[in-house]
């Protein structure tokens, strides 16, 4: 060789070169050796030292707050014990060899404990006896037994230290190793002041053991405006767009009302955090990578103090009470309150329903998570005869000032004959001017003098009301009811034209046609206003959730108005003042929505379901106030409820009476609910 040959020449330079060379590679080689043979395994053990995990950390959810900034929907901080299982991977394959050695050994393979290396290296090379043979199914159940043993034990030691019984089921881990491996296994849900304070000054000797602070979804107000807050859901699906993280702490997103119309404001943007991880799975520090922005908060027309009045009224209906109340200002289409009965707690959704609440919520009759208010339609009754007598003034149809309501009918009530069918009436017998047979809401006088202004022109004035199309609130379904068009077919066949007297009469007195509580709330307002048609809005603003942001808010324009009527005022004001009598005067069917010092305009309704061996009633009483100034609507529907005046105007008063409580200054008297002081 080149060098060899360079020490035998007589050259003092080239001899020294040659050496220098020649200790040179030595001193590689040395080196070398000692880092791959005698040093490799402080090395390797070095580079898993140096593992790093990234974990998703979700943003904390921005507040719902009501139109005066209390608080309906919150985030706390929690804190959690969570488990990471793909840092126990040592633990598991150790215990998955001790396991087969066991297997073996059971099975005549010979002795349980595990060769050294050499051994096993000669092992190789020799023939040896048949082992037993373990197959594929019994290697899988092997490995699922020893992640689970792992991960009891770590839980019953960390038990142990908290105070705490930590007890876990295998298909559980099962089920989690293999759908969720990316999210940490939760051992305990929310840790105590005391728990934490051991956690954090004790320390841990657990590998993959982390304390994460989490935020926690929480509604203070309870059930309080549930349908129209809406929950949240585990929402822990990877979005196409996001960074691959070996870690994501769980997620939620909003699944009914305002939590998921407005979730991505909601939710702001997600963070990052880094984690470093030695060979052990144990954690030897975190950084952040990316702070998480928190969400926006949502400040809605809401007024919680008539919302809870609003509630705690409905929920005074005697038994399992099914209705609605809406509360709307007619001067700008303000949802100020919404209530939906049955409810449920928006609470019970995190982290995850129970068992015995879920089957609670499906209730096929009670529908606890149906939102009555916007979400399921209902025949309006005799509350339509306002919209009925306005379309007769309006036509210029002459309202007889002596009708008469023919005798013959159940319970000494009036009967009207149209053809060879008999409508009741729920009037009794005897001659009645539009004023009486408004208050006392006369079927026979409302249809005889529909029968004069015909379908065409009946229906092309209630579309002019907008019902049979959405309201365009935004939260929930949002139904658009059952307000045909002239012509359009019926379900059955039969067609809404001229010909189908019958369809007339029974949309003339709130029959046959369906509309939702909101709808029909936005209509009375109009009427109470004068004719003006308002989108309704339940979002005031969004802020941004940043405290250091100086980005304006998003605010939604109030008072945006859909339609101007053009009703005539004396017209209007006709209406109106039957509808201040139909509550003030004794005889009136509303007269139990009567609050003193507070003129209430309304009227009931009572409309009857048969079909499909189901026969029912659905109640109503819709009305606005004061009669001098109006400014609220208020619409009360209970299903199965005895009628409207006696059902549902009680309800109004109480709301009504609270209005009129505010209004001269006296403060409202605090009720306990349950669960709560």
């Amino acid at each position: 060789m080149f060098l060899f040959d360079q020490l035998k020449k007589g050259e003092r330079p080239l001899r020294w070169l040659a050496w220098s060379l020649l200790v040179g590679f030595a001193a590689l080689g040395f080196q070398l050796w000692r880092i791959q043979i005698l040093n490799g395994q402080v090395y390797r053990d070095l580079q898993l030292t140096q593992s790093y995990r990234s974990v998703r950390v979700p943003a904390v959810r921005g507040r719902i707050v009501d139109r005066d900034g209390r608080v309906l929907a919150d985030t706390r901080p929690k804190y959690r014990l969570d488990l990471y299982l793909d840092e126990l991977a040592p633990q598991f394959s150790a215990e998955h060899s001790r396991l087969r050695r066991e297997l073996a050994a059971a099975r005549g393979g010979g002795a349980t404990s595990r060769p050294g290396w050499w051994l096993r290296l000669v092992g190789k090379f020799r023939r040896s006896k048949v082992l037993p043979v373990i197959s594929a199914s019994e290697n899988e159940g092997l490995r699922q037994t020893a992640r689970y043993t792992v991960v009891s034990n770590i839980m019953a030691a960390a038990g142990a230290r908290l105070g705490t019984n930590l007890v876990c089921q295998e298909k559980v881990v099962y089920r989690h190793w293999y759908n969720h491996r990316y999210l940490p296994f939760p051992i305990l849900d929310q840790l105590t002041p005391t728990q934490v304070a051991i956690v954090t000054e004790q320390g841990w000797n657990y590998p993959g053991l982390e304390l994460e602070q989490v935020p926690n979804r929480h509604y203070p107000e309870g059930t309080m405006a549930a349908h129209l807050i809406g929950h949240l859901q585990r929402g822990d699906v990877v979005g196409p767009d996001e960074p691959d993280y070996n870690y994501r702490l769980p997620d939620y997103v909003g699944k009914k009302g305002l939590e998921f119309t407005f979730d991505r404001q909601l939710r702001g943007s997600p963070g990052a955090k880094s984690i470093l991880v030695n060979s052990g799975g144990y954690r030897f520090s975190e950084r952040v990578l990316a702070e998480s922005l928190p969400g926006a908060t949502l400040t809605t027309t809401l007024d919680l103090e008539l919302q809870r009045e609003c509630e705690r009224s409905l929920g005074l209906v005697t038994g399992e009470e099914r209705g609605a109340v809406v509360v709307l200002d007619c001067l700008n289409g303000e949802v100020l309150a919404m209530a939906s009965a049955p409810t449920f707690d928006p609470n019970s959704f995190v982290p995850s329903l129970s068992p015995a609440e879920s089957e609670r919520l499906l209730d096929p009759v009670l529908k606890p998570m149906l939102n009555r208010a916007t979400d399921e339609i209902y025949a309006p009754g005799s509350t339509f005869k306002v919209f009925t007598a306005l379309a007769l003034l309006e036509a210029a149809i002459p309202l007889s000032s002596s009708f008469e309501v023919q005798g013959g009918g159940m319970s000494g009530r009036g009967v009207y004959h149209l053809g060879n069918r008999a409508i009741q009436d729920t009037a009794a017998p005897g001659v009645y001017d539009f004023h009486l047979a408004f208050i006392k809401s006369s079927n026979s006088y409302f249809i005889d003098h529909s029968l004069q202004l015909g379908l065409k022109r009946f229906l092309e004035f209630g579309r002019r009301f907008h019902f049979g199309e959405k309201t365009g609130l935004g939260v929930g379904r949002d139904e658009v009811g059952i307000f045909p068009e002239f012509g359009e077919a019926f379900a059955n066949g039969q067609v809404w034209d001229g010909r189908n007297r019958n369809a007339l009469a029974d949309a003339a007195i709130g029959q046959q046609i369906n509309v939702t509580p909101l709808q029909l709330a936005v209509a009375y307002a109009a009427v109470a206003n004068g004719g003006t048609v308002f989108w309704p809005r339940v979002v005031r603003r969004l802020d941004s959730g940043d405290v250091l942001s100086d980005q304006p808010p998003d605010t939604v324009r109030t008072g945006q108005v859909r339609d101007h009527l053009g009703l005539r005022p004396e017209h209007l004001s006709r209406v109106q003042e039957a509808m201040r009598d139909d509550v003030a005067d004794p005889g009136g069917t509303g007269k139990a929505a009567s609050v003193v010092g507070y003129q209430v305009c309304g009227k009931t309704g009572t409309a009857e379901i048969k079909g499909g061996g189901r026969k029912d009633k659905v109640t109503w009483f819709a009305s606005y106030g004061p009669y001098e100034q109006p400014r609220h609507v208020v619409i009360v529907m209970v299903e199965s409820g005895r009628s409207g005046g006696g059902t549902c105007a009680p309800v109004a008063r109480r709301i009504y009476q609270m209005l009129q409580d505010r209004r001269a200054g006296v403060r409202p008297v605090a009720v306990a609910r349950e669960g709560r002081p």
